[in-house]
């Protein structure tokens, strides 16, 4: 089984992650790439399908459904805001409406293209998934507080960011939740595909370990009815 993880972003930030797991954890590394757009993350991911001839699930950092209401605010925001625990900054949630057009277009865009590429059959079926890293790290990592504040934040030094990432990574390996083929993330952009990608297993494969919550998505949904899956713990 193929699941893959997508962190929207702009030029050279548009990253994915793609997990093999054979039914038992650790789920295997085989790809993480940094692209810069929906067409170039598209043509990978046909690529690893059809060296894999499978995909199973897909995650992305990024709002597939909206809500029509003045705020832009889903009733699934607010939940997901709620599970956070105390020390986790509440700005990390926003809704769809005000984040960045790299995030909120590209994001839905990307999924608009994957169903098209089913209908094609030129890709499988699959389950498709809108998540939140940040949070999927402060519920399933919560004792790595200082990491996972760090890692994405403009002001860490490049060193310094490197080692939080690495913390974190180990952190899924020590649980056996995946092992790497390849070289592992480096980037916060990259950590962020993983998880997603681990979220989208949990999602789909409960019998893994992984502990996923899934809350229904807003009611204006252009690329479908989808789920904001959150990864609560590890293994």
């Amino acid at each position: 089984m193929i699941f893959i993880g997508v962190s929207p972003g702009g030029r050279g930030r548009f990253a994915v992650t793609a997990l093999y797991f054979n039914g038992r954890l650790p789920a295997s590394i085989i790809a993480t790439m940094v692209q810069s757009g929906v067409d170039e993350v598209l043509g990978r991911v046909v690529g690893l399908v059809g060296e894999w001839s499978e995909l199973s699930g897909v995650a992305i950092a990024a709002p597939l459904t909206w809500s029509g209401v003045q705020s832009g605010w889903r009733d699934c925001d607010a939940e997901a805001k709620r599970l956070l625990p105390a020390w986790a900054p509440k700005s990390w949630w926003r809704p769809p409406n005000v984040l960045p057009g790299s995030i909120a277009v590209q994001g839905p865009a990307l999924a608009w293209a994957l169903a098209r590429e089913v209908k094609g059959g030129v890709l499988p079926q699959h389950r498709l998934y809108e998540t939140h890293p940040r949070t999927s790290l402060a519920l399933a990592a919560g004792d790595l507080k200082a990491a996972i504040l760090a890692y994405r934040a403009p002001g860490t030094p490049a060193a310094q960011r490197r080692k939080h990432i690495a913390r974190l990574l180990e952190t899924f390996r020590d649980a056996g939740a995946v092992k790497s083929e390849v070289d592992p993330p480096e980037s916060p952009d990259e950590l962020d595909a993983l998880i997603c990608a681990v979220t989208a297993l949990g999602a789909v494969a409960p019998e893994s370990g992984l502990v996923v919550h899934e809350l229904a998505g807003g009611d204006i949904r252009p690329v479908g009815k989808r789920a904001l899956a959150i990864l609560k713990a590890l293994p």
